[in-house]
């Protein structure tokens, strides 16, 4: 019955408005139902009169409409203004623009009551209301809590309230989908009934009981995919993965050998990794938060004592370590190579560009068991690329890559020792806590929440005015007279390439004319990545001043020398992307320099939060309350639907769904 398509004869409706619902994706009666309220009005407490409103929030008051008229603005837009009347004669004013029908609607009702429903603005002496909503049958939605539909391309949301009773009798057929056990424990009412309270509430409580209801069965369903997946992999790889001791004597030797010192949540994430390679069934676990704050150096430290740990017993194990990019990959393995060698590891690079001699010769010592460490591309990824004994595997930026990608290492594909290697995946993308636990719960989660002590605060302005920017301008010159370099990022969207691509360009062609005789070169995504590759590699040493790009550099490049990031249009950016950007400079001993150049007539109020903070976690948050998080975390192939009731940010119920959906799975 849910299935039952929605017809003309169903809703009592016409052809146009059944096929704008198709359009909007309501095409069978199920879909209608979970066209949820975006919003309630209480309406049990009407007012009456202008003394007893609050000024803070929206008002229900019961009013007399006195006269309504339309007038055309200077600039030709339709003015609609109603006068109304509360019982004790003082009088407030409502204005709508081009909104004409409405003086057609309303003026039939002149002299007569209505409720008007909205915050109230008191200024200039007088109360007056902002395109407030208008009700004129009293006797269907007095005294009673009124959901507020939202539109649907172009249909009313108070046409939807309406046509809602229609298929009300459908709501009988929803079936239950939660555990009984689940259901007693939380004393749940049944999902029909919380679509009925939903739909039709009388009282608040009505909907607070009816949205934890489905709420909590929204996070349940996206993440009980999430912990099966887990489970199986825990069974899959149950005694076929190396139990590594640990040895705490051979980690501190480990960690003495570090010029630095750990912060207190690397070690703890540290911990938590040499802990979950001693157990038979592989390790999938997560290595999470900012730029610099020490993943690579928490993998290291794993990966040498099992290496270390293993040549007491058995024959050395093998790493493979695959970073999304060729310049990252060069990165790792020449930061980690040095520390390598103090423990007699050898260690490899295999990325396209390697000759084909190369190659040849490095595949080969990987299948003999002669390399230990190999860093590499997704050329590690080749059918001719065979493990002699990879035990242990570390990705970095691990959603760069496809889930097929990731498993062709994680799950032993070309291992002669057919064990199932350890995983650490890594990534410094900004994901508050609540979202990666609910898209990356496939895995254990570290959490890497502290900076090191060294690290320098990015300075980062918004700037609006041409005096402002001419200002930054003659800044950036100074600092390209020290020898520094500079990003400067254009947009890219897919909407419009081909004209932002030009913007980019432009963008470029008068960086080339404001700061002569600098080198300055453009890098965008429509380039062959040997192109890229060559282009980073030359900044990189610093044949290139200033490097104006697409957002192609958001994550995955190091430039120490780099001290100035200029953003353009960055209104057209998730404050996450921009907190990406951010921490491309900022990579050495130097001061560094963030600024953001809105559009022109822009609102800044967002960006300003990228002025207040350099937290990534704060940032994040922020992030994730203004947008859709698929938007801001490149997430819908995870599996994150676009969540009718429920929070991401809700870490309490999240917390609360994990630990009931673990038990579950414990007790199978």
């Amino acid at each position: 019955m849910l299935s039952t398509l929605i017809s003309k004869s169903l809703l009592h409706t016409t052809d146009n408005y059944i096929k704008s619902l198709n359009k909007g994706g309501i095409l069978s009666v199920w879909d209608l139902l979970n066209h949820f309220p975006r919003d309630f009005e209480d309406r049990t407490n009407v007012l009456d009169t202008f003394s007893l409103i609050n000024i803070k929030e929206k008002n229900t008051i019961l009013l007399k409409l006195i006269n309504i008229s339309n007038n055309r603005t200077a600039n030709n837009k339709v003015l609609t203004k109603a006068i109304f009347e509360d019982k004790n004669g003082f009088l407030a004013e409502a204005v709508w623009f081009n909104r004409d029908y409405l003086s057609r609607q309303l003026e039939k009702h002149t002299n007569k009551q209505v409720l008007v429903i909205w915050k109230v603005k008191y200024e200039y002496g007088k109360l007056s209301f902002v395109s407030p909503e208008v009700e004129r049958d009293l006797s269907k939605i007095a005294w009673e809590v009124v959901p507020i539909y939202p539109d649907l391309n172009y249909i009313p949301g108070k046409w939807i309230e309406w046509k809602m009773e229609l298929v009300a009798k459908y709501i009988d057929y929803i079936d239950e989908t939660l555990p009984d056990d689940i259901i007693k424990k939380y004393n749940f009412i049944s999902k029909k009934e919380a679509y009925k309270l939903l739909h039709f509430p009388k009282t608040k409580q009505d909907i607070e009981i009816a949205k934890f209801r489905l709420g909590y069965e929204e996070l349940y369903n996206i993440n009980f995919t999430s912990i099966e997946k887990k489970y199986e992999n825990i069974n899959f790889s149950e005694g076929k993965a190396l139990a590594i001791p640990l040895d705490p004597e051979l980690v501190k030797e480990i960690i003495s050998k570090i010029s630095f010192e750990l912060t207190n949540a690397q070690k703890i994430s540290l911990f938590q990794v040499l802990k979950d390679m001693e157990k038979t069934h592989s390790m999938q676990r997560l290595l999470e938060w900012d730029v610099w704050t020490g993943k690579t150096i928490v993998a290291l430290i794993a990966a040498i004592h099992a290496i270390l740990q293993t040549r007491k017993n058995w024959n050395s194990i093998q790493l493979a370590i695959m970073a999304p990019t060729e310049i990252l990959a060069r990165q790792h393995f020449e930061g980690i190579s040095e520390m390598l060698l103090q423990f007699w590891i050898s260690s490899h690079l295999l990325v396209w560009s390697t000759t084909a001699k190369q190659k040849e010769k490095v595949k080969a010592d990987i299948k003999q068991g002669n390399i230990d460490v190999v860093v590499g591309t997704h050329a590690l990824l080749q059918e001719s690329v065979v493990f002699k004994n990879l035990w242990f595997v570390v990705i970095d930026e691990q959603h760069r890559f496809g889930v097929k990608q990731r498993e062709v290492l994680e799950k032993w594909l070309g291992n002669l020792s057919y064990i199932v290697p350890h995983s650490l995946n890594m990534t410094a993308t900004p994901i508050p806590r609540t979202l990666a636990l609910t898209i990356y719960w496939d895995q254990d989660l570290s959490i890497l929440n502290e900076y090191p002590k060294d690290r320098k605060i990015i300075h980062t302005k918004v700037l609006v005015s041409e005096w402002e920017r001419r200002q930054i301008e003659l800044f950036v010159r100074n600092e390209l007279e020290k020898w520094r370099q500079v990003f400067w990022i254009s947009p890219l969207v897919e909407e419009s390439e081909k004209l932002d691509l030009a913007n980019a360009i432009s963008t470029y062609e008068s960086l080339v004319d404001i700061f002569s005789p600098f080198k300055v070169w453009l890098l965008h995504g429509k380039m062959k990545p040997k192109e890229k590759e060559e282009i980073m590699r030359e900044f990189a040493e610093n044949n290139i001043q200033i490097l104006s790009s697409t957002s192609v550099v958001e994550v995955g490049i190091n430039i120490p020398n780099a001290t100035i990031m200029c953003i353009e249009w960055a209104e057209r950016f998730g404050l996450s992307q921009l907190h990406q950007f951010r921490w491309r400079v900022g990579r050495w001993k130097y001061q560094s320099y963030c600024y953001l150049f809105p559009s022109k007539g822009q609102k800044t109020d967002r960006l300003k939060a990228m002025e207040k903070t350099n937290n990534w976690f704060e940032l994040s948050e922020i992030d994730l309350n203004l947008r859709w998080p698929g938007e801001v975390y490149w997430v819908k192939q995870s599996g994150v639907p676009d969540l009718k009731i429920a929070s991401l940010t809700d870490l309490a119920l999240i917390s609360d769904i994990r630990e009931d959906i673990d038990n579950m799975f414990r007790q199978k």
